[in-house]
């Protein structure tokens, strides 16, 4: 394996093989890895920061284990109006990509769009209207987003709009009562840097149930019975609970034993 980086426990910094040549004369294409730990250098195991780094920094933490140094990162929250500005600039190029995609897939023009869009609803030809809807909903998030993003008194705040968190929730419906009754519910994967699972609660919009996390047990959620209509629909949302930020939404697999559904 190659590395491109050599940690110094005496210095705290990692240097390139280049470095390592003109401040040490040590050639690191030839020199055995016994030979460098003695010397105070260990090869690092690169990583990716996991983070956003238009709204947080990164900094490089190194931590020798054997004969190599592991490295992670420590983030730090750009200041708040940047962070504001780079999130919007964020949010506008992400509902700039989606718009682009729904008018290149509806195999229509731009020009086209824009002459229909401004036709009365009771007189536009209705082959149009599912495009102009789609279009409209994201409009209408993006909306939703920037006035998040500039109400937000954090930087953590904006990240947990602009990136929502992904995982895996281990759910499914008629363990209990009925297909109504949603089984207990946890995550098997939950990814944020700024969320905890804590954080969050379901949500059945039909219903209006809030099921809390922990209402389960310690990280489960448990709706205490039927928390659907008769027949449906199953559609469930995952939320934050401090702000109902909608992070996913899903439709409930009926499945009394469960399985495992990503987000």
């Amino acid at each position: 394996m190659v590395y491109n980086f050599f940690y110094s426990p005496a210095t705290g910094k990692a240097y390139s093989s280049d470095q390592m040549l003109g401040l040490f004369g040590i050639n690191t294409t030839t020199i055995d890895i016994t030979t460098l730990n003695r010397r105070g250098f260990y090869p690092v195991n690169e990583t990716t920061p996991s983070f956003d780094n238009y709204l947080y920094t990164a900094s490089p933490v190194y931590t020798v284990s054997g004969q190599y140094a592991d490295q992670t990162w420590v983030y730090t929250p750009r200041p708040l109006d940047q962070a504001k500005a780079n999130g919007e600039w964020e949010e506008k190029t992400k509902a700039n990509d989606a718009e682009s995609l729904i008018v290149a897939e509806s195999g229509l023009s731009a020009n086209v769009l824009a002459a229909v869009s401004g036709q009365e609803v009771p007189d536009r030809p209705t082959r149009f209207q599912a495009v102009l809807e789609g279009m409209a909903a994201v409009s209408d998030q993006l909306d939703s987003n920037l006035t998040a993003i500039d109400a937000a008194s954090s930087v953590d705040e904006i990240n947990n709009i602009v990136n929502k968190p992904t995982g895996v929730l281990f759910t499914g419906r008629g363990s209990g009562v009925g297909p109504e009754d949603l089984n207990v519910s946890y995550y098997t994967e939950f990814n944020s840097v700024s969320m905890t699972e804590a954080d969050t609660e379901l949500y059945v919009p039909s219903t209006a149930t809030v099921i809390p996390y922990g209402s389960g047990g310690a990280g489960k959620f448990d709706s205490m019975g039927n928390a659907f209509n008769l027949g449906g629909p199953y559609t469930i949302q995952i939320r934050e609970t401090a702000t109902s930020m909608v992070i996913a939404e899903f439709e409930v697999p009926l499945n009394p034993t469960g399985e495992d559904v990503a987000f």
